[in-house]
């Protein structure tokens, strides 16, 4: 956790408790419910599993996701909380996943709860008869062929296996399109001058219509405009990709700030990640993909600053990103003076006004990072977490165990890349196994397969320091200390 404040002319004006994130976390957070469909799966010569269809509670609905890290467990009866997230911040980012995504979302596309009518899957599928259990086993299945490589994964239902045949067979030709978020607003937080744009905020959302409202100090008249200067109170859809507005902060206006909130009601696109949230590098729970959702109310929300004070004015925030097997932290000044700020583990790089400086901090799988970045005027930010960017490799013992049984993992380790972060200027796992002797069916209190790589616990906040006269440090939402279900 980290601690929320917002400290101007040296004054604490609000305090709070913030979610350690980096940004992946905006859109739809829920709760992991006890029963699922599913049956038993032959992931690899003696070791099965449970593996099927969960369901998820939100605020106002349900989701429906399957399992893109088999190697991970989750106790359904556990209450787990889950973040909508980017593909680039789970397994599915790595360099050489791009072609198994575009398939996975293939298999959701057109596949059980995606396709309603299971006696036309049956038809064209080949099979006698569909019932949900094997409609979600099947698709299971075959999403673990290209999440986890498990290129055995069968269903013991021959009906499960001829839908489990059809979906990794020549029709599939993969979507390549990573699905839009349900609502994502960046940056965390925007600082700058009165008389100026503050901004750019970016907006990335499924829904058909996302409204903007405002609050805290905007009695100047602060407003939310479009790039043209327009004022803006929504965003009609289809939102294109990487949409901008600003915050117009008039001349006269004496330091302050605000907070910006975009929202909507959306369904929440086939395909997006979703993370669990709480945890730690001793306690995680698989990365899932979704199947369906119900339409559900989304939001999202920023900080904005402005003062007269002259210096630096800086901002910090960091994402995981699975390409680059790191973690990148962007830096921003939108102040009058450069400003030298460090990195730590790394090196002081050089701030110039309105040309931010990205950061990578290389991280080795599975080990835990601790990110320091400072500045002049006591500018201070701390990204925390577990880099989780690949699935686990198992080796099934010689001894044959029986049919659900779970058998000992062993984990092939990923090299231990370089410590030192890379600098750039610029003008950003796993689900359903189930290795248990549980019976098939619709109920089932654990799932998931041994303790291979733990997920990231991010940070994702932002420090804003003018001169001596402004400090926030943002609260950030859901995993990976960091837009995204």
């Amino acid at each position: 956790m980290l601690t929320s404040s917002l400290v101007v002319g040296g004054s604490v004006l609000a305090t709070g408790s913030a979610t350690a994130a980096d940004g992946s976390g905006a859109g739809v957070s829920a709760v992991l419910q006890p029963a699922m469909e599913s049956e038993e799966i032959s992931v690899e010569p003696g070791r099965s599993v449970q593996g099927g269809l969960f369901t998820l509670k939100t605020a106002n609905g349900t989701i429906q996701t399957y399992c893109i890290d088999i190697d991970h467990g989750v106790d359904t009866e556990d209450k787990v909380e889950y973040q909508e997230a980017d593909w680039k911040s789970s397994s599915l980012g790595a360099a050489n996943k791009a072609d198994a995504a575009a398939k996975i979302r293939w298999i959701l596309e057109n596949s059980y709860p995606k396709v309603t009518d299971l006696t036309a899957l049956a038809k064209t599928v080949g099979a006698a008869e569909l019932t949900k259990a094997d409609a979600a086993a099947g698709t299971q299945a075959a999403i673990w062929q290209f999440s986890d490589g498990k290129k055995q994964a069968t269903p013991k239902n021959a009906n499960a296996k001829k839908l489990t045949e059809y979906l990794v067979g020549d029709r599939n030709k993969g979507i390549a399109a990573e699905p839009k978020p349900s609502l994502a607003l960046t940056p965390e937080s925007v600082a700058g001058a009165p008389g100026s744009k503050l901004g750019p905020f970016t907006l990335n959302s499924s829904a058909d219509e996302v409204k903007l409202a405002l609050s805290g100090d905007t009695a100047g008249k602060a407003a939310l405009v479009d790039k043209d200067g327009k004022p803006l109170a929504a965003l009609k859809g289809p939102i294109a990709k990487d949409t901008q507005f600003f915050l117009d902060v008039p001349a006269d206006a004496a330091d302050g700030s605000a907070t910006v909130t975009a929202s909507a009601t959306t369904v929440v696109p086939t395909g997006r990640v979703f993370l669990s949230k709480g945890y730690t590098a001793k306690k995680h729970s698989q990365t899932m993909i979704l199947a369906g959702s119900d339409t559900l109310a989304v939001s999202d929300s920023a900080k904005a600053a402005w003062t007269k004070a002259k210096g630096a004015l800086l901002t910090a925030t960091s994402k995981v990103d699975c390409t680059q097997n790191g973690v990148e932290v962007t830096v921003t000044n939108t102040g009058d003076q450069p400003a030298t700020v460090t990195v730590q583990p790394g090196k002081a790089v050089s701030v110039q006004p309105g040309k931010p400086v990205k950061v990578l901090v290389p991280v080795a799988e599975d080990t835990a990072y601790d990110i320091k970045v400072t500045g002049p005027n006591g500018f201070a930010q701390e990204f925390q977490g577990v880099l989780d960017c690949k699935v686990a490799s198992v080796t099934t013992p010689s001894a044959s165990p029986s049919a659900s049984s779970s058998p000992s993992a062993a984990v092939t380790a990923s090299p231990t890349p370089s410590a030192t972060p890379v600098a750039t200027s610029s003008a950003s796992t796993p689900a359903a196994a189930v290795a248990t002797s549980a019976p098939a069916g619709p109920s089932l209190a654990q799932t998931g397969g041994s303790s291979a790589t733990p997920v990231i616990a991010g940070v994702a906040g932002a420090l804003v320091v003018a001169g001596a006269a402004a400090v926030f440090v943002l609260r950030r939402r859901g995993r990976h200390g960091g837009a995204a279900a």
